[in-house]
């Protein structure tokens, strides 16, 4: 289990690297990044404390945060001995381009019933919102206590529920700002 955990946060982590990486150049200042990322939503007011400790089911502690051009992440990781987490990332703006190269991964499936368009590489699930400008990376480290440790249907689901949470709250007339909460 605690390499399927770190195999999450270093998936993460890389992640993050890459889709800072998309479409930035040398000269980008820090002023820059900061305009870049007015329009991207708050992982941390979409995907709170609370929810996290719901849909992980244990206490959690507060969360990590970063920012990169067009993105912003957010996690939390639980305070029990078998450390488990919840991770949020969210790139605005992002386009079908940047999607597809997620879901043409060869251990990628697509999943149904949430977003546009989402797609489970076996630890993260990333979907296309609806408005079609933003995508949500969700994923949880660590398979709930009772589970097969070599099964990715817990983690799946963990992060349908992450990503169901973080769409509904970036929904229209759900009060999201792109500072926070």
């Amino acid at each position: 289990m605690k390499l399927r955990y770190l195999i999450a946060i270093i998936f993460v982590a890389l992640l993050a690297g890459l889709v800072a990486a998309c479409g930035s150049s040398a000269d980008t200042t820090a002023s820059t990044r900061a305009i870049n990322n007015a329009d991207v939503p708050d992982p941390c007011g979409a995907f709170t404390k609370a929810d996290a400790e719901m849909v992980l089911g244990e206490p959690v502690n507060e969360p990590e945060r970063s920012d990169a051009d067009n993105t912003k992440s957010c996690s939390y990781m639980t305070r029990g001995a078998a450390p488990r987490i919840a991770n949020v990332i969210i790139v605005k703006p992002c386009s079908m381009a940047d999607y597809s190269n997620l879901a043409t991964n060869p251990a990628a499936e697509p999943v149904e019933g949430i977003g546009m368009h989402a797609s489970w590489d076996k630890s993260v699930l990333l979907v296309h919102a609806a408005s079609g400008d933003t995508c949500v990376y969700a994923s949880g480290g660590g398979n709930p206590p009772g589970t097969d440790p070599a099964s990715d249907k817990p983690a799946l689901e963990q992060a349908k529920k992450i990503a169901t949470i973080v769409l509904a709250k970036l929904g229209s007339g759900s009060g999201m700002s792109a500072g926070g909460m």
